[in-house]
């Protein structure tokens, strides 16, 4: 059915509910999961800081993923896990469509209708514009 996953992980609750849904479909499906996180920043302002920022939110990325890797290891699913930096929505689309991922997992940060409508959420962008299957989990 599906043999392989992919996860999109911004630390936030809904995500981490996500993944407990990948890890539960990839034991029945005997599927592989790979975990992404996308680091988020917009250059401006002293370049050198600003890599120090996207540096330093990546180190916290990987340390987040590395418990995961655990969580995944301990449930006897194979993962891989990358952290990335981009636009969230397209980097997870790309992955999906270069790696050939059969469905995608992802949280949401709840947002009420009026902010999906202003500013729109990355889970939104990629249900529209990916390859493959989005199950977005709250």
């Amino acid at each position: 059915m599906f043999s392989r996953i992919l996860v999109a992980i911004d630390g936030s609750e809904s995500a981490k509910k996500a993944f407990e849904e990948s890890i539960y479909l990839a034991q029945k499906c005997n599927s592989k999961l790979d975990v992404v996180h996308v680091v988020q920043c917009e250059l401006g302002g002293d370049s050198a800081t600003t890599f120090e920022l996207i540096d330093e939110l990546k180190t916290k990325a990987e340390k987040m993923l590395g418990e995961y890797k655990i969580q995944a290891a301990k449930n006897n699913v194979p993962i891989e896990i990358m952290v990335t930096q981009g636009d969230p929505a397209q980097v997870i689309i790309d992955i999906a469509k270069t790696k050939s991922h059969d469905l995608i997992i992802m949280g949401t940060r709840g947002r009420n209708a009026f902010q999906e409508l202003l500013i729109g959420s990355v889970s939104q962008k990629v249900m529209h514009h990916a390859s493959c299957p989005v199950m977005v989990v709250r």
